[in-house]
Parts: structure tokens; sequence; C-alpha cells
């Protein structure tokens, strides 16, 4: 089953991470190619609002758990 399509391309790693915003809705937090960190807060309709860079520096790292 396709979830998403043209979506994500220069990310390496996307995680799901439960409720980082506090809002009681499910995250996604992604790494990209040149190691930045991004979330996507849940919207609770089963889509995600935009990316916010939450950090930067993640290049060195093999896999986001």
């Amino acid at each position: 089953m396709k979830v998403f399509s043209g979506w994500g391309a220069s990310y390496d790693a996307i995680v799901g991470v439960g409720d980082i915003t506090g809002d009681g809705k499910s995250d996604l937090v992604e790494r990209d190619t040149a190691g930045n960190l991004y979330r996507n807060a849940g919207t609770g309709t089963g889509s995600f609002g935009s990316r916010v860079k939450i950090s930067g520096g993640w290049q060195g790292y093999r896999g986001l758990f």
C-alpha cells in the first residue's frame, strides 16, 4: 500500500515518535541526508503538518530510534 508519493526524497530516516508536541497526537521525526532533523506534527486526522527543523548535525548517526 502506498502511503506517500513525492514526499521525503531527501530523508534517510523517518521515525514515528509518538506525541512529542504534547497535543495528544502522534508526530513524525525525519532526518535528511545533510543530518538535519525535522518534526511533522500530527493533525489527528491521519495527516501531518508542515515540517519544522528541530536540530542539525545528526549525519554521523546510522539510525534514529
